[in-house]
Order: structure tokens, then sequence, then C-alpha cells
């Protein structure tokens, strides 16, 4: 009777322990379930992000350049504008200083013919 007993109890434990075992072997699918969905949202992530990178080295920097190219062609503009703009004051500084002389020389021989 001891041995039924044993026995009884081995196979209870056994049972206990193939339907946890299941359960546990469940559970285990699942998980892996997940980790395969979190791998592929990775990969499609990582797709994402190498076509992002291929699109900043080609669009966005080149635009970048384009941008700066150009700021620099109108600082170049500006540099001439400037230059132009400075060449006038001295003429006209030029031409103020004629001016105020010939008034002068006017007034001087306006005086001189009693005008």
């Amino acid at each position: 009777m001891n041995e039924d007993k044993i026995l009884y109890l081995l196979e209870k434990v056994y049972t206990e322990f193939s339907n946890k075992f299941d359960e546990f072997a469940k559970k285990f699918d699942a998980v892996e379930e997940r980790i395969a969905g979190v791998e592929e949202k990775i990969k499609v992530v990582e797709e994402e992000v190498k076509k992002l990178g291929i699109k900043i080295d080609t669009e966005i920097t080149d635009k970048v350049r384009a941008l700066f190219d150009d700021r620099q062609l109108l600082h170049e503009k500006i540099d001439e504008i400037d230059e132009k703009i400075d060449m006038l004051q001295l003429d006209v500084n030029n031409l103020t200083v004629k001016t105020l002389y010939y008034d002068n020389r006017i007034k001087e021989l306006s005086k001189k013919l009693g005008v």
C-alpha cells in the first residue's frame, strides 16, 4: 500500500508538473511571439532611420550647401554695393567741395563786378 501511495503521489506531482510546464510553455511561446513582433518593429525602424540618413545625406545636405552658396553670393554682392556706395559718397563729397568753391568764386566775382 505504501507503494501505491508513493505511485499516486508521483503521478500527482507529474501531472501538476506537466500542467505547470504546459502553462510555462504557453507563456514562453507568447513571449517569443512578442519578441518576434518587437524584432520586426526594430527592423522597420532601422529601415526608416537608414532612409532618413540617406535623405539627409542627399536632399537636405545639398539644400544646405545651396543656401550657404547663395548666402556667400549675397555677401559678395553686398560688399560690391558697399564699395560702390563708398565711391559715390566720395564723388558727392568732391562735388560738394567743388560746389562750395564755385559758389564762393561766383560771390567774389559778383562783388568785383558789383552785381
